[in-house]
């Protein structure tokens, strides 16, 4: 039996993990894993529901995120667990102080260890461990052209118009 409908979906659960930690989506951060599911993320390690919180509080500084998912490995342990490796580039930027120019950028390279599940027709994150590689942060000056589409971190991002 082929199993590039489970890799794809797999790895459409990564994609939309990413998307929702960029625009704040926190249902859809919650969606891909199972309600039971551990994730050990950096100073965080408990279930989906406090990742959740978690990153409600440490994303509140964050004006702009993006996570970048490649190097996906999928091993089926069963018909229904999978051993998943992922490398993560992160892209983090802190709001500025009130009248500054420059903004703090961290730049954060790490993997994803997951195990996945598929429950009810569903894969999601069923154990999840951040690797951290490297974290570095950078001192940056944002020279957007204001008349051009900016992201949002939010419901008004142009991905859900």
């Amino acid at each position: 039996m082929s199993r590039i409908e489970d890799r794809f979906e797999i790895q459409d659960v990564l994609f939309r993990y990413a998307r929702a930690v960029d625009r704040l989506d926190y249902d859809a951060i919650a969606a891909c894993y199972f309600d039971d599911a551990i994730d050990v993320h950096g100073g965080y390690t408990g279930d989906a529901a406090g990742l959740v919180e978690d990153i409600r509080q440490r994303h509140r500084t964050i004006d702009s995120s993006q996570h970048f998912i490649s190097n996906v490995l999928i091993d089926f342990v069963d018909d229904d667990t999978a051993g998943v490796e992922s490398y993560c580039l992160c892209f983090l930027r802190q709001k500025p102080a009130p009248g500054a120019a420059e903004q703090d950028l961290a730049v954060i390279r790490c993997r994803y260890v997951d195990r996945f599940e598929r429950r009810d027709g569903r894969w999601a994150i069923a154990d999840r461990v951040v690797v951290f590689d490297e974290s570095r942060t950078v001192s940056m000056v944002d020279q957007l052209d204001p008349a051009w589409v900016a992201s949002q971190r939010d419901m008004s991002d142009p991905v859900y118009s």
